[in-house]
């Protein structure tokens, strides 16, 4: 049973993916990425993203802690974006939040702790996101089950 949060403020809509996953704060002080019940692919989405983070999880995996959101469709009042305004309209109650990781990012590719420059950068450029960590280097992923993210580090 995922615990249970109640949307305080839509920040920001997150233009990847169809879904249009959105930024919200929560009444526990955390700020989610919030997928919508009323967003084109349904609730039956949301329902493999829980099954697909469980599992992560139980493997020892790491992933971002998932939990229900409750959305009231009065936060759509203060959105300027109609589409938006719609979205949260047409999911009242529970939405599903995953825990937002400031700083990643689903289309950053993995990254070498090489000092070698990558043939597609100029030479001495690296990565603006990309962090030595002595043996290891802080990367960001995304999972296959549709845009939870989560930051990792590798170690090699």
């Amino acid at each position: 049973m995922l615990a249970s949060v109640v949307a305080t403020r839509y920040v920001t809509p997150l233009r990847e993916g169809g879904s249009l996953p959105g930024l919200m704060e929560a009444d526990d002080l955390g700020t989610y990425v919030v997928k919508f019940t009323g967003a084109g692919q349904g609730p039956k989405a949301l329902i493999a993203e829980i099954v697909a983070g469980s599992l992560a999880a139980s493997l020892g995996l790491p992933t971002p802690r998932l939990v229900g959101v409750e959305v009231d469709p009065i936060l759509a009042a203060n959105e300027p974006d109609e589409e938006v305004q719609e979205l949260l309209r047409r999911s009242p109650g529970r939405n599903l939040g995953v825990d937002y990781l400031p700083g990643a990012s689903t289309s950053t590719r993995a990254r070498s702790t090489s000092t070698r420059p990558s043939p597609a950068r100029p030479s001495g450029s690296t990565p603006s996101s990309a962090t030595s960590t002595g043996r290891g280097a802080t990367r960001t992923c995304c999972s296959g089950t549709g845009g939870l993210t989560s930051s990792i580090t590798a170690r090699r």
